[in-house]
């Protein structure tokens, strides 16, 4: 049997992770974060912890719960649907950049960058508010690691693999990828 995995919960994350990303400008233009004006304030240094934070905590727990899953139905019968279920889910969607390293963007790969990252950055632009200066997140991560002795790095679009994850798991829910999981009879 493997854990109950919760997808409902991994979804709803999924879902801010892409609010977080779509959102993220505005939010900081509105108080112009990271500007002349957050002197003092720490408004930049907060939200920075914010991004950091919740983006690790729900990329992490996402990843995990979706490893989970793909190991868990790897030996059933089931299982052969995965590569095109992953394919079908990527379609139309940029989910990251390989900068270093010699790896394809699966969710699975993803998945396992986002977990074994030695080094994660929240990458962060720069816009222009009534003639004020001011920071935001750009929806991407920078993650780097090493895997044996190789190194790697990604550039994860956050929002665009959230997206791909939530298809692939809608899409694994309809071919009946999710039925068992957890349950001792499977």
């Amino acid at each position: 049997m493997s854990h109950i995995l919760n997808l409902e919960v991994v979804v709803e994350n999924l879902v801010i992770l892409q609010h977080f990303a779509a959102g993220s400008e505005q939010y900081c233009r509105d108080r112009l974060i990271g500007s002349e004006n957050d002197i003092g304030d720490g408004a930049y240094d907060e939200y920075w912890s914010w991004i950091k934070g919740l983006v690790s905590a729900y990329t992490l727990e996402s990843s995990i719960r979706l490893r989970v899953l793909l190991d868990s139905v790897a030996d059933k019968p089931e299982a052969d649907k995965i590569p095109n279920l992953d394919t079908d889910a990527r379609s139309g969607l940029v989910i990251g950049k390989v900068i270093d390293g010699k790896f394809k963007l699966t969710l699975r790969e993803t998945c396992n960058k986002i977990i074994h990252a030695k080094k994660v950055i929240p990458v962060w632009l720069t816009g222009i508010e009534r003639g004020i200066e001011f920071k935001y997140w750009s929806g991407d991560y920078d993650l780097s690691g090493t895997k044996g002795k190789e190194s790697w790095r990604l550039l994860l679009h956050v929002g665009g693999w959230a997206r791909c994850v939530e298809r692939f798991l809608a899409k694994a829910e309809s071919a009946e990828l999710t039925s068992y999981v957890g349950q001792d009879w499977y």
